[in-house]
């Protein structure tokens, strides 16, 4: 009987220093600490844009409906023939607004006359154009003409590039080199080595800036038009791991 208890006992013994084995065995390692460093990097790249775009609106009020729709429409139409005789495609006019509605002009009385005009109620017809100008030589010249021809609204012009691609892909390569060049330079102060990237980002945009060496005035005393220069823009952030 004693034999048996201490066979048992002996059994239990090795089996919970077995168990202790195992839970040793299966404890995790202490995860290694990531250090990171951040950085940021801007690129500019400068391009003469090579396209503007205008807003040219005509407005007409009347009495009758007909008659200012009337009114309105023959103008619009002799603004797009211009345009198309000015070089300008078809397909770079398109109708942007386009709004009947009533409107009441007050009159003031002069009191030198006492003359107290009674309110009138006209109908007002808006007819507006986003107008794609690719000869930009010729923009002084596609308003001047316009206007001529009853345009009475023109709400701004703003450049652009028609493509954009490599520019902008200059300006994201410009930003990251300035972004790892900031991080390098941190590291080699802090007497680490950068390892991976572990994140990284990138944004871009347009800043229009003025340029007085391109300013043009076509003949004829057309409108003159400054179409400066546009800067494409991009930061970019990155994050290493260092050791």
């Amino acid at each position: 009987m004693k034999k048996t208890l201490l066979t048992a006992l002996a059994v239990l013994t090795l089996a919970a220093l077995m168990s202790g084995c195992s839970l040793l065995q299966s404890a995790p390692a202490a995860a290694e600490e990531t250090h990171t460093l951040n950085a940021d990097g801007t690129g500019t790249v400068y391009v003469v844009p090579d396209i503007a775009r205008v807003s040219i609106g005509v407005n007409t009020q009347n009495e009758n409906v007909a008659t200012a729709l009337s009114e309105n429409t023959r103008d619009a139409n002799a603004i797009l023939q211009t345009l198309m005789n000015l070089g300008v495609a078809e397909d770079d006019i398109q109708t942007s607004n386009f709004y009947v509605y009533q409107q009441t002009n007050y009159k003031y009385a002069d009191p030198q006359i006492d003359d107290e005009s009674e309110p009138q109620t006209v109908f007002v017809v808006q007819n507006t154009v986003t107008v794609v100008v690719r000869n930009l030589d010729s923009l002084g010249e596609v308003l001047s003409a316009v206007v001529g021809e009853g345009a009475n609204t023109i709400n701004g012009i703003s450049f652009d590039i028609e493509d954009s691609t490599a520019a902008i892909a200059e300006a994201q390569q410009k930003a990251i080199d300035a972004a790892a060049s900031q991080a390098q330079a941190i590291a080699d102060a802090a007497g680490v080595e950068l390892g991976k990237i572990a994140y990284i980002s990138i944004s871009d945009g347009y800043t229009s800036t003025a340029d007085s060496a391109i300013v043009e005035q076509a003949a004829g005393g057309a409108v003159p038009i400054a179409s400066g220069t546009l800067s494409i823009q991009v930061t970019a952030n990155i994050t290493y791991e260092f050791n």
